[in-house]
């Protein structure tokens, strides 16, 4: 007969305590299971007749500044009806072959959160691979139940890479911009990887897919076009100020070389400031910018282009969106500068795909806001530069557990 009270303790809905052994270190739960039968796969009848026992010790949570072990006679049974042999006992709390409780798999998985395998598998008296392999076994189940539960609901993509060695590996983030969810974190950004990879979706889940938002990379628009054909592909207007910046400094550094040594300082010191929005600069802020506008007209012309290429962007009427995006390409030939020419040019090579954007207002935000989270989990360790490894923590990071 088992013991209610120590059941209760226990806690697990597929077993019951027969015995509590207390030891300075442990309580050692002695355990059976609450049902000491099966049903058979071939006949459905029910199989009672043990076929054979094995003893094996199950490691669950902590409980009153203890650790916790179920001693567990697992049994295979065998069939009276059919002859069917073997018949092994699926257990909700313990999954086959493990030697640990399920929850006792999550308690684990919270734990390494923030902090380090080695210093965990301390704490419980573990080796450092069977916390590796407890907290991947349990992670993996949830982060393959999280990707299923987005794509479900999933209509629009977002692609980010970022880099896990700088200049030479570069990873990708997949993410709904619309829901804020991750999808996926993929080890290549190579055009044939990318396209392998989503044709193992169901065409119906690729067909599903109404928006592809992106940075103005090619390949990411031929991968689009390729395998989601109902898809508007739109360009991501963080990628595009970054664009508009980029050619703002490079005039900086530019008319920095034409100055004194003196000047040269100012015009440094001011390579943030002139990036900054500028609804955002202080008194100090604009007053360093007019003595540098005094020495450079040109980077002057260069700061308002690119402030009225960001107000275009927050333009909530389509029809007036392009009128002001027109009305900057006209601004931009008056400048007479060769670096915003050039923007120019890369502005009207994707002008279809910024239109969309001004249409359906996605962009890129989420996957840049993951991205910060990357280079956090990057910079504190933890495993990475393996991309599966850093997919964990990403999720974790993620995962309401």
């Amino acid at each position: 007969m088992h013991n209610k009270l120590i059941t209760d303790l226990l806690d697990l809905p597929d077993l019951v305590a027969t015995e509590l052994i207390k030891t300075e270190e442990y309580l050692v739960f002695i355990a059976d299971y609450k049902n000491d039968h099966v049903k058979c796969p071939i006949c459905g009848k029910k199989a009672d007749k043990v076929h054979d026992r094995r003893p094996q010790d199950i490691q669950d949570v902590p409980l009153r500044d203890k650790k916790v072990t179920i001693k567990l006679v697992k049994k295979r049974y065998s069939c009276g009806h059919c002859g069917k042999r073997a018949i092994p006992k699926k257990i909700k709390s313990i999954s086959r072959y493990s030697r640990k409780t399920e929850r006792f798999k999550m308690h684990l998985l919270k734990q390494t959160d923030s902090r380090d395998y080695s210093r965990v598998a301390k704490e419980h008296g573990l080796s450092y691979t069977s916390i590796q392999n407890s907290v991947h076994s349990k992670l993996d189940t949830l982060i393959e139940e999280a990707q299923l539960a987005t794509l479900d609901e999933v209509e629009a993509i977002s692609i980010d890479e970022f880099a896990i060695k700088k200049k030479h590996k570069y990873a990708v983030a997949l993410t709904d911009p619309i829901n804020g969810k991750l999808i996926d974190i993929l080890s290549s950004r190579k055009k044939k990887d990318l396209i392998e990879y989503f044709n193992t979706w169901p065409e119906e889940l690729r067909e599903q897919i109404k928006y592809f938002s992106m940075d103005m990379w090619s390949p990411y628009k031929a991968v689009a076009e390729t395998v989601f054909p109902n898809a508007q592909i739109v360009v991501d207007k963080f990628h595009l100020v970054t664009a508009i910046n980029n050619a703002l400094d490079k005039l900086r550094i530019q008319e920095q070389d034409k100055q004194t040594a003196a000047n040269r300082k100012k015009f440094y010191k001011s390579r943030l400031t002139l990036l900054m929005a500028g609804e955002d600069l202080d008194d100090d802020s604009h007053q360093r910018l007019i003595e540098i506008f005094k020495l450079s007209p040109a980077l002057e012309k260069a700061w308002e282009l690119k402030e009225e290429f960001r107000d275009l962007l927050q333009i909530p009427d389509i029809k007036e969106s392009i009128e002001a995006l027109n009305h900057w390409y006209e601004k931009v030939s008056q400048a007479k500068l060769n670096l915003f020419y050039k923007a120019k040019r890369t502005v009207k090579n994707w002008e279809e795909n910024i239109i969309n954007y001004f249409r359906t207002r996605i962009t890129n935000g989420f996957a840049e806001g993951l991205n910060n989270k990357i280079k956090l989990i990057k910079r504190i360790g933890y495993g990475v530069p393996k991309v599966e490894n850093l997919k964990r923590r990403v999720f974790l990071s993620l995962l309401s557990i």
